[in-house]
């Protein structure tokens, strides 16, 4: 069998994207991929591919974790496999009555109507299931489309070479180059060490920008922090990009924080990412509040709609209360963008929605704020703040990693798309 996954990533060539599922002439070949990718995706599999009496093609056990480690959830999901790419038609409300009726009349409890299409589904196929869950207390329901599995295959290369599959690698280099227009701007990157801190790196460096790379175990160092100070901190910058990551718990050096404060209040562009808010709500880094532009969603004074809505996400139906105990941030997760959601210059280059499956918080607002982006939850993406010269961005995207085993991709290298966002919100940053 062979397949082969083509996409354009031309400029603003989004919106046909072919994922070439449809070559998969045999529906049990994509119920075994969709077994070995929740098996890759630490999914415990009770059976292999099958059809039984409840409609059912693969019986799969996911358990969340949670950082309190006496707060867990099972789940056992009753895998259902619709391989439509072939017709090209999406997951309608028929077939999805189907499955609920089949689901509701076996159903344990803790089994779960999970439902994969390697296509998309209808809006009423989705009004169907909310309706559903709303009358059926303690239901659960998920659903993968095509976007989804594209965007986990694209982290097991060995499935993809299992299948024929073939995902193009993303070539965020020439889809910054323009970034080559402003020169060689001076660039303070504060760097947690992540995947994607290091992209942004070497894109900027290709750009032309002169970095300082200033990473977590050196602004740390009481002493290499004076060395830096009394040398290449002593300079004026046009651009501070500032990574958190898995350094959130530690505060910044107060002689860095009275850098970023000395050169925004000048002009200095800030690209913020995860986990300044969460910092700043735990009185970590609060005397960045004035510069950050957003705060952390409260899980106990945010409605319960909203907070249920986010948290739980749009692929994922059911009782999920437990989740409002959650850390105010997700890890690993899928979350979709939109680009009607949004506008030019931002959206620039975006033809289509795409997934992200990747690390984030649940934020708010500030008043003296401009959301730009949000995720199909509602959920910030992109938040932006004017203030005279200076202007600021926080993009809510990270790699953090510390309650699953499966390495979260960078943004930069698993999604075309977020590579055009990034190169606008620097376009935007620097104009």
């Amino acid at each position: 069998m062979a397949l082969a996954l083509t996409l354009s990533y031309k400029e603003g060539i989004h919106d046909h994207m072919d994922y070439g599922f449809k070559k998969l002439d045999d529906w049990k070949d994509f119920e075994r991929l969709c077994t070995d990718l929740l098996d890759a995706e630490g999914f415990l599999i009770e059976s292999e591919p099958y059809v039984d009496r409840t409609g059912a093609d693969i019986i799969a056990v996911e358990v969340y974790q949670s950082h309190d480690p006496k707060r867990q959830i099972r789940i056992r999901w009753r895998v259902q496999c619709k391989h439509y790419a072939g017709s090209g038609s999406n997951l309608g409300r028929k077939e999805v009555e189907e499955s609920l009726y089949n689901y509701g009349a076996n159903r344990g409890v803790d089994d779960g109507l999970f439902l994969i299409v390697d296509t998309d589904y209808t809006e009423t196929a989705k009004e169907t299931i909310d309706k559903y869950i709303h009358l059926n207390a303690g239901s659960k329901v998920t659903m993968w489309n095509q976007r989804q599995l594209a965007t986990r295959l694209e982290r097991h290369p060995h499935l993809l070479l299992r299948y024929g599959l073939a995902l193009p690698k993303v070539d965020y280099l020439s889809i910054l180059s323009s970034l080559t227009t402003f020169g060689s701007v001076r660039t303070l990157l504060i760097s947690d060490q992540s995947a994607m801190a290091h992209n942004i790196t070497s894109i900027l460096r290709s750009a032309g920008f002169d970095i300082t790379f200033l990473p977590f175990w050196t602004y740390s160092d009481p002493e290499r922090m004076k060395l830096n100070m009394d040398t290449i901190l002593s300079d004026e910058f046009r651009l501070i990009i500032c990574f958190l990551g898995d350094s959130f718990v530690i505060p910044f050096p107060l002689s860095l924080v009275e850098i970023i404060q000395r050169c925004y209040e000048k002009g200095t562009a800030l690209l913020m990412f995860p986990f300044l808010a969460w910092s700043m709500s735990r009185r970590v880094d609060l005397p960045l509040q004035d510069i950050v532009p957003v705060k952390l969603q409260n899980p106990i004074t945010a409605p319960f709609d909203l907070t249920l809505e986010r948290v739980a996400g749009a692929y994922r139906r059911g009782d999920f209360r437990w989740l409002l105990t959650f850390d105010s941030f997700a890890e690993d997760q899928y979350t979709e963008l939109d680009p009607t959601d949004s506008g030019s210059p931002f959206v620039d280059g975006i033809g289509a929605r795409f997934g992200l499956s990747h690390s984030f918080e649940y934020l708010t607002v500030n008043d003296d704020a401009k959301l730009i982006w949000a995720d199909t939850t509602g959920n910030p993406m992109v938040v932006v703040k004017e203030s005279g010269k200076s202007k600021s961005c926080y993009l809510n995207t990270c790699c953090h990693s510390c309650m699953t085993p499966i390495a979260i991709s960078s943004p930069l290298e698993a999604s075309p798309q977020f590579g055009y966002l990034l190169r606008n919100i620097l376009k935007w940053l620097l104009k």
